[in-house]
């Protein structure tokens, strides 16, 4: 048996696995504003839910997001999750616990079970971005992670596609992920409706026909599909797979998506 957890901007998930087999899973808010120690106490929390006393379970993954120095095990500056920097949150888990215990960046974990078992089974070259409190990214070659120099490697929620514009957790102005995250999709909205609205109604909303609902989702497809040309234009992947919470909404935000990443191709898939 073994035990993930995914730390995120909204949510700290966990599963009990046996093989393929959920055995029991487990879910609470991140409460991401809050101190490093009650995280660290959630995350704790979570973990022993799964526990719950039971004997041979052989190791916990915990997928991050942010990213994250694989080769310490040590997370590094996640805008979403701040309380967390500079934590060598392996090491802590693996001797809270006695469980031989990895992490790595939570998409860099999506794109690999996609390489494993989903999407991109027997493909070579798979990238993936994950889209939801923020925007994560994995690249996976011939069935490893490619984690950079020193791990932080696929930041694709932080490539820049509008100079100076919208200002991102991260700091800086224009990344991806101010346009196309959770956050940015009621700033778009809000210049629509003149109202911030969340995405689970704007979702609603367009598949009761709103157009104006449906605009939002076509703008942030287009934001989304400048960012997929960029990833073809420089890795020419085998597929792209695009999962996290955002992602549900399907064509509303795909369809165009696809549309505007065609336009900025130097060459058609």
């Amino acid at each position: 048996m073994y035990i993930g957890i995914d730390i995120g901007g909204t949510n700290i998930k966990g599963v009990l696995l046996d093989g393929k087999k959920v055995i029991d899973k487990t879910k609470t808010p991140t409460r991401s504003k809050s101190s490093r120690k009650i995280i660290i106490a959630q995350i704790f929390n979570c973990i022993n839910r799964l526990v719950d006393g039971r004997k041979g379970i052989k190791g916990i993954g915990i997928g991050v997001a942010g990213p994250v120095d694989f080769k310490n095990q040590r997370i590094l500056n996640p805008p979403n999750v701040t309380g967390l920097r500079n934590l060598y949150l392996g090491k802590m888990v693996q001797n809270e616990f006695n469980i031989k215990t990895i992490i790595d960046n939570d998409v860099h974990c999506l794109v690999l079970a996609e390489a494993i078992l989903g999407a991109g089974k027997g493909k070579k070259t798979i990238i993936g971005l994950g889209i939801g409190t923020g925007v994560g990214g994995g690249i996976v070659f011939n069935g490893k992670i490619f984690h950079g120099t020193n791990g932080t490697a696929a930041e694709i929620g932080h490539m820049i596609i509008l100079w100076g514009d919208r200002q991102c957790r991260c700091g800086n102005k224009g990344c991806l992920e101010a346009y196309i995250n959770e956050k940015g999709i009621r700033i778009t909205a809000s210049k629509i409706f003149g109202r911030k609205i969340d995405s689970i109604t704007l979702y609603e909303m367009a598949r009761k026909k709103d157009k104006k609902a449906i605009k939002v989702w076509e703008i942030t497809g287009q934001y989304l599909g400048i960012g997929l040309a960029n990833i073809v234009n420089i890795f020419n992947p085998d597929i792209i797979v695009v999962g996290g919470g955002i992602s549900g909404v399907n064509e509303f935000l795909l369809g165009p998506a696809r549309k505007e990443m065609k336009k900025n191709l130097l060459s058609l898939l």
